[in-house]
């Protein structure tokens, strides 16, 4: 079999299959090795890195009774047998003859079946380790930003109050089970175990960030669905509600307190309870102009006792 060469960034040309390499082509096209078509490890002292089962390969940690304190067990770094096709062959590349360096090329990987299951452990410390990176730092009650996937695997960006500590989970990355971090963002006061607050975030995807608590007041042109705290489980929302955001609209249109409740079929509606009057209902999907509610400007609504609720026992703010 022929040497399917490539000019590698290096500088030499290697082959795809078997790894060989030469400085130049013509040298490659000299060699009277044949490809085998599997990779090889090349150099003056070629060697397999393996992972060990454990780090202590002490007879006492494998059980042997050998009296030879030197003596080891489990696969060693470096590869010691003579009739291993991938370390004992004919090669005549430039780097098996020292003519050419390629340190990377001596090594090979190799994880015999036996030790497959190591490699998962050692996986899960890494990937630990890099999500504790990512919420270093990080405190219940922060005001944060999040960018992770939801419950179905969706990419999902959440932003409000850091709910409960984060905690570490398995989730679905690619079709394969893995390691993650799980997140509960959402307004002050939500059930951090209501799923629309979680937001997972993997080793190599997701981000948490500080950002700045919103300031009552400001107002913000969003569709509803992006009013922190608004779905059809909770009626306790409450906002400041500018009328709705056409295409053509530019400002607020009004400033009226209300308490965004769902109805049916999909449908919201926005109740001032202090009036008993309803602005507006619509759905999800429908620009407004909302604002944050001041802390203290809670609903002025009836109790189950019929008596009226002061301040302190207000429903939670959007957001707050």
């Amino acid at each position: 079999m022929s040497h399917s060469l490539r000019l590698r960034p290096e500088g030499r040309y290697q082959c795809t299959a078997c790894r060989a390499a030469w400085p130049t082509e013509a040298a490659a096209r000299r060699s009277g090795f044949a490809c085998p078509g599997v990779p090889l490890a090349h150099g003056l002292t070629p060697e397999h890195r393996v992972f060990p089962k454990s780090g202590d390969r002490s007879c006492a940690s494998w059980g042997c009774e050998e009296p030879d304190a030197g003596h080891r067990h489990g696969p060693d770094p470096f590869c010691d047998d003579i009739t291993c096709r991938h370390c004992v062959h004919a090669c005549d590349c430039a780097v098996c003859d020292g003519t050419l360096l390629a340190p990377g090329l001596t090594v090979l990987e190799d994880i015999p079946e036996h030790e497959l299951a190591q490699t998962p452990r050692r996986r899960n410390a890494r990937m630990k380790s890099e999500l504790q990176k990512k919420t270093d730092g990080f405190s219940v009650g922060d005001h944060v930003t999040a960018v992770g996937s939801d419950t179905r695997g969706h990419e999902v960006t959440r932003t409000g109050y850091l709910l409960a500590e984060p905690k570490y989970v398995t989730a679905r990355r690619n079709g394969s089970p893995a390691m993650a971090i799980r997140l509960c963002v959402g307004a002050r006061g939500t059930d951090p175990a209501e799923r629309t607050t979680w937001t997972t975030l993997f080793s190599d995807a997701g981000s948490v960030t500080h950002t700045p608590e919103p300031e009552p007041g400001t107002w913000f042109h969003t569709e509803l669905r992006h009013v922190p705290g608004v779905k059809a489980s909770s009626h306790k929302t409450r906002i400041l509600y500018g009328g709705k955001g056409g295409a053509r609209s530019t400002e607020p249109s009004q400033a009226t307190p209300v308490t965004v409740t769902y109805t049916d079929e999909g449908y919201y509606a926005l109740w001032d309870p202090a009036t008993d009057t309803t602005s507006a209902v619509i759905t999800l999907a429908t620009k407004i102009w909302w604002a944050h509610l001041p802390q203290d400007a809670g609903p002025d609504e009836p109790s189950a006792s019929g008596e009226q609720e002061g301040a302190e026992s207000a429903e939670p703010v959007a957001g707050a």
